[in-house]
């Protein structure tokens, strides 16, 4: 009697190994929290992300790549993402994708937050 042995990967979609910077942001019960972290995998379906504060499981999520190719050479972009996140362990959280776009983004956008800056007022 023989045996099939099926081996490997078995998902359906490719998964690239990507570390890059990611900003999510979810809401729950009116209030809106955000968190950062950096991405472990991404596929055509889901990414998987690496972070201290995880959302909820089931929860819908905006996530923000910061990614690594300029558009014509010149202008950052960011991936932003939408989808519900299906599980979080050992502090990697997965997330499907309903929805993607490409976006350009600030030159600050994925810097560390800075203090505000005096408030000047000008009058004539």
């Amino acid at each position: 009697m023989s045996v099939d042995c099926i081996c490997g990967d078995r998902r359906a979609d490719r998964r690239y190994n990507l570390q890059m910077d990611v900003r999510f942001s979810y809401s729950e019960r009116g209030v809106t929290y955000v968190g950062a972290g950096v991405t472990v995998d991404l596929s055509g379906g889901g990414i998987r992300f690496l972070t201290g504060t995880p959302p909820p499981v089931g929860t819908k999520a905006e996530l923000r790549i910061a990614w690594p190719f300029l558009l014509q050479g010149c202008c950052t972009l960011e991936l932003v993402v939408w989808g519900s996140v299906l599980s979080t362990r050992e502090g990697c959280t997965v997330l499907r994708m309903s929805r993607y776009e490409f976006r350009t983004r600030g030159e600050r956008s994925f810097s560390e937050p800075q203090e505000c800056p005096e408030a000047y007022s000008i009058t004539a």
